[in-house]
């Protein structure tokens, strides 16, 4: 962009002050002395011809926004990272997979176990309590919840439980194309005006945990498809006279109240 000169040259006759392109008094007319013009500063304008011109080679830079380029590539590998690791752990089996045989006679009779006590503690008329082994649960599950197919192709195969203090976490199995997919709910079962509920800590895919404050489920039947709430949909109601749960080490106690 083309500077002013900011010098002036004064007319000798009128002293009016003239652009210094003038050759006569734009006021009087009279010829101007034109060696009365002040000299330029010839070290300030070069300076500032010098600041100007590398001014203009930043903007004329093409590699002048390299760094932003540079950051949005970061982020996107980043990103795409994340995804990748989150679909790695998703299709991964979680820690305590059980075994899915039921062809040996102890765990025909540990699933018959289980059974037999429920049943028991369901229909004596005093208050009774009864524990259950990690063990036994799942043998009783893997017999009597049957897989049956899916949507695309998406079976459903088996359901398992791991308990530890205070939570129990409830694991399904699903085959998508011969593929293993595994979900859980790992909840905290709470008393509230008589009902249990079930207070979900948190839900996984394969290994790829999600907080609960994050998927917000509201039933343990949605995460399952209602696949487990169906088989047990007796046992569930019979809960109602339930008075207490102890979730311990592999182990789960519940103490009735008297029949009324």
């Amino acid at each position: 962009m083309h500077k002013t000169d900011p010098r002036k040259l004064v007319c000798t006759a009128c002293q009016y002050e003239n652009e210094i392109e003038r050759v006569y008094c734009h006021n009087c007319g009279e010829k101007l002395d034109r060696s009365l013009l002040p000299q330029l500063d010839e070290t300030k304008s070069a300076e500032e011809m010098a600041k100007t011109g590398k001014k203009v080679k930043q903007m004329m830079n093409p590699n002048r926004f390299a760094w932003v380029r540079t950051l949005k590539t970061f982020v996107m590998i980043e990103v795409f990272a994340a995804f990748i690791a989150a679909g790695f752990l998703a299709t991964q089996a979680p820690e305590n997979v059980t075994s899915g045989k039921t062809d040996h006679s102890p765990d025909l009779e540990a699933a018959n176990k289980v059974s037999d006590l429920w049943t028991g503690m369901m229909s004596t008329q005093p208050a009774v309590s009864v524990t259950l082994k990690e063990s036994d649960i799942n043998y009783y599950l893997q017999r009597v919840v049957k897989g049956s197919e899916g949507p695309l192709g998406i079976k459903f195969v088996r359901a398992f439980v791991h308990l530890e203090p205070g939570l129990v976490t409830l694991v399904t199995q699903r085959n998508a194309w011969g593929l293993p997919i595994y979900s859980s709910a790992t909840f905290r079962p709470v008393l509230m005006d008589g009902k249990w509920s079930d207070d979900v800590q948190r839900i996984a895919f394969g290994r790829l945990t999600i907080p609960a404050n994050f998927a917000k489920p509201t039933k343990l039947d949605a995460l399952v498809q209602g696949a487990l709430a169906k088989v047990f949909e007796k046992e569930i109601k019979q809960l109602e006279r339930v008075e207490k749960i102890e979730v311990g080490e592999s182990v789960i106690s519940f103490a009735t109240k008297p029949a009324q």
